[in-house]
Parts: C-alpha cells; structure tokens; sequence
C-alpha cells in the first residue's frame, strides 16, 4: 500500500503535457473539488499519493485536463474520440489509470487498498466532471447531445463502498486490520468520505438503504456520538450532523427493510419504535442547534467567505435534517400532503441556498454563468427536496429555477439533470389543474411520491420511478416508470 516516503528522486511524468497538467490540478482543480470546508485528503493527501501511484497521477492528469478545457470553452469536450488534439488527452490519461490498477507496478497481483479507494473517487470525479462541463457547454449553444455519465459515477462510488465493506467483515473475522498509519490516505478518512458519498447515493437513487455500516466512532472530529457544549470548528459541527443523521437513516432503512421484507405491513409496534426514534434524534439534534449556534455566535464575524459559505449550508442541511424528524418515517413514503405544514422551513432552505450562490457569485464574478464542481453535498439536494415536496408554485419554481440558473455538480448530484427531474414531476402533477395559486391547489390524488431515480451505465438516459394515483378515483397509489433522456 501507498507508504509516507521523501519524494522521488526520478522523474514521474512521461512529458511536459503531463507535467503542467498535474500542476493545474493542484493549483486550480483541488481548490474548487474541496468545496466550502478545509479538506487535508484534497489538499494534501490525493496530491502526495498521486505523486507517488502511476494509476492516481495518471487520473488526476485525466481530471484537470477535463477541468482546464472546459474553463478555455474547449467545444471538443462534447466529442468522444482519441486525438489528443481534440480533447482525447484527458481519455488517454483515464485509460493509462485504469491499465495501471489492472497491472500494478512491482508485480503485485491487485493495487493497495487505498489506491483504490482514491481511484474510486477521481475516476467518479472524471465521469461526473464531464457530465457537468458538457451539460452547460451545451445549454449555452443549443446541441443536442449530452455525454452523461452518472451510472458510470455511481458504479465507482459502489465499487469503493464494497472495498470498504468488507475491509469491515474482515476486522471483525479477524480481529484488526492493517493501521491507518501505515497508509499514506488513513483509512478512516476514507471511510467518512465513502459515508457521505453513500448517503448522496441514497438521496439521489431514492430506493436502497446506506450501504456502509453507521454508529462507529472515527477520529475525525466531531464524526462520534458526543455533542460538545459548543464545536469548536465548522468541521467538527459539519461531522456532528452528518454522524448523528446517517445513524437516523440507517434506523429508518432497517425499518423499512423489515416491514417491506420480512413482516409485510406496517403495525402499531413498527409505529411505537419511530416515534421513539425521533423522539431520541429530536433531542439530540436540539443539542446540536445549541452547540453550533454557539460557535457561530463565536466565529461568524472572524470567517472568511468561502467559511461563510460553509457554514450556511451546514445550517441549510440541518434545517431540512430537523424537518424530517417532525414527520414520521411512513409519511414521508405514502402521505404527500404532509409536507405542506412545512412552508416555513422550505422557505428558509430557499434563502440560504440563494444565499450561498450570492456569496460564490460575489466572491469570484469569473464564476457568473460557469458550473460549480465539488464532491461535497451542499445545495442541490435540498433544492430537489423543495421542488418535489412543495407544492407552493412560487417556491417550487424559484428552486427550480435556482437548479437550472446555477449550474452545479456536487459529487453524484447534477443540478441540470435534477431540474429537469423536478420540472417533469412539476407538470404531471399540475397538469389539468387550471391555475395554481397554492399547495391547496394540488390534490392528494396528483401528488407524487416515493421517487427513484435509475441511471442507465451506458446510455444518456434515465428512469424516474414513482407512485400516482393519476385519478381522484383511485384508491391506490400505481407505480409509474418515466424516462429522462438528455
């Protein structure tokens, strides 16, 4: 596995092209793909390793290539092709990666654990890279094709989850594992980067539970059961809310997963054990307000932008994490009506997602009309939740309208693609109704629910799952299966 030594003395870039390339990833790329929060495995870590594993230097070559023509309005990112004077660098550097995971040097029979693991997340980075860079290139000049990529995205996020699952067995069959330490990215940094790309799977995809196991400590600050009486840094806030919100929602999957497999309907005993599940989380997410409105209290005036900017979406994220908890897990699935009580709390995810693309905008007025790329979920996730839970047509829109004016792609989530997602779902479900004035307008029996979301691995297309009525006759919510091309 990869090993914390000097740096080489030999030369570890085939040309110049592959030289200057590595540098741009380091200058410009890993400063936009670490998002709004410090990252010590983008700033640090994915550098050091790529400098010393030919399969990750060759696919952050691939990466910042990519990211470099787009920002010269390089048209030959639409093509799909081999001649490096069109765009076919960036492919050729993303084969040369793969072949060298295939073979690895020194006659080892599979690569180190974590270069696999952080090729795992740059080769996902290339392929959803390409999504969004083509999707605005093409919304500015009115073509017609779309090189898509998501499934492909997803299938890497899988395949790193799996590493990491039975990296898991095997501690637990064999007692230990290799230490942390003597990899040059520790594994428990990977693991909580594989969680949050887990929970945006789940988020985008709609239909399967977390796959990585929740609950287990982590030395990363805050990513434990404890609250302090105030955090002591955006990151630890930040950890907080995802440790205590993944282990919610592994408690809803398991839930689910035992009614819908095992048991076959829901009872009074599967209510009994929600209710005292989020009456548990309520509290500790009531902790977690006070802790973090305590450092915001502490630190706001001293932030710079880009923390600014980090600390609304982390409010943002609580936000919608808090709103969920006050409505039980079986109404999210089955009782659209439910979300309407909660117009207060859209109307807030609404200003502060403005509010983080007012604060980008205004820092770098370069960013005006070009897409946004970072692993990190922040905005888009919580916009989709707006436009397909509300039925207020003025909120409903401007989210939409954000999703498509701001173009952005955070990890496996396109905000192009979600937009017109949301827009589908929009006019099925208003169609017919005459003017809408307020969710009032949209009955029960034309309201959607349980979506999913299916991307094909190979074509530009996907499949949006759903319930509807369709009829205010209908006594049961049908399952409907709508086709997304792009």
């Amino acid at each position: 596995m990869l090993r914390k030594t000097s740096s080489p003395t030999f030369e570890v870039f085939d040309d110049d092209t592959e030289r200057r390339s590595f540098a741009f990833f380091k200058d410009r790329t890993l400063a936009e793909i670490s998002g709004y929060f410090p990252s010590d495995f983008w700033e640090r870590l994915v550098p050091l390793a790529a400098f010393h594993e030919p399969a990750l230097k060759h696919a952050s070559i691939a990466l910042a290539s990519l990211h470099e023509r787009f920002e010269k309005g390089d048209r030959s990112i639409l093509k799909s092709n081999k001649d490096v004077a069109e765009g076919g660098f960036a492919l050729q550097q993303y084969n040369k990666a793969i072949r060298c995971l295939i073979t690895p040097r020194g006659g080892n029979q599979k690569p180190a654990l974590d270069t696999s693991l952080v090729a795992c997340v740059l080769f996902a980075c290339f392929e959803v890279r390409e999504t969004v860079f083509t999707s605005v290139l093409i919304a500015a000049n009115s073509q017609q094709t779309l090189r898509g990529h998501h499934g492909s995205a997803l299938s890497h996020i899988h395949s790193g989850t799996q590493i990491l699952i039975q990296m898991d067995d095997r501690e637990r069959e064999l007692g230990g594992i290799d230490s942390p330490q003597q990899m040059c990215v520790p594994l428990e940094t990977l693991v909580v980067l594989f969680t949050r790309l887990d929970h945006q799977k789940v988020q985008l995809l709609g239909s399967r539970p977390m796959l990585l196991p929740q609950g287990k400590p982590n030395a990363h600050p805050g990513f434990n059961p404890d609250i302090p009486v105030v955090f002591k840094s955006l990151e630890e806030a930040r950890n907080s809310l995802d440790y205590q919100w993944n282990l919610y929602l592994q408690k809803v999957n398991d839930l689910q997963y035992l009614i819908h497999f095992r048991e076959g309907t829901e009872t009074q005993e599967h209510r009994d054990a929600d209710n005292v599940d989020r009456s548990h989380f309520r509290a500790i997410f009531e902790k977690w307000m006070t802790a973090y409105q305590g450092f915001l209290d502490r630190n706001v005036t001293t932030m710079n932008s880009k923390s600014l900017q980090g600390a609304m979406v982390v409010k943002l994220h609580a936000k919608l994490a808090a709103m969920h908890l006050e409505l039980s897990a079986f109404q999210h699935l089955h009782d659209p009506m439910c979300w309407d009580k909660s117009l207060p709390v859209f109307e807030e995810i609404v200003d502060l997602a403005a509010a983080v693309i007012n604060a980008q905008n205004a820092t770098d007025e370069k960013r005006l009309q070009k897409p946004v790329f970072q692993l990190d979920h922040s905005i888009i996730g919580p916009l989709f939740s707006v436009s397909h839970m509300c039925r207020d047509p003025y909120l409903r829109r401007k989210a939409i309208s954000m999703l498509y004016s701001a173009p952005r792609q955070e990890g496996v989530w396109d905000s192009i693609l979600t937009a017109r997602v949301c827009e589908r779902i929009m006019i099925l479900e208003e169609e017919g109704l005459g003017e809408v004035k307020g969710a009032a307008d949209v009955p029960e029996w034309r309201r959607i629910c349980d979506i999913q979301v299916a991307f094909d691995l190979q074509a530009r297309r996907g499949e949006i799952k759903f319930l509807w009525p369709r009829s205010l006759h209908s006594d049961t919510r049908k399952p409907v299966i709508d086709v997304l091309e792009w």
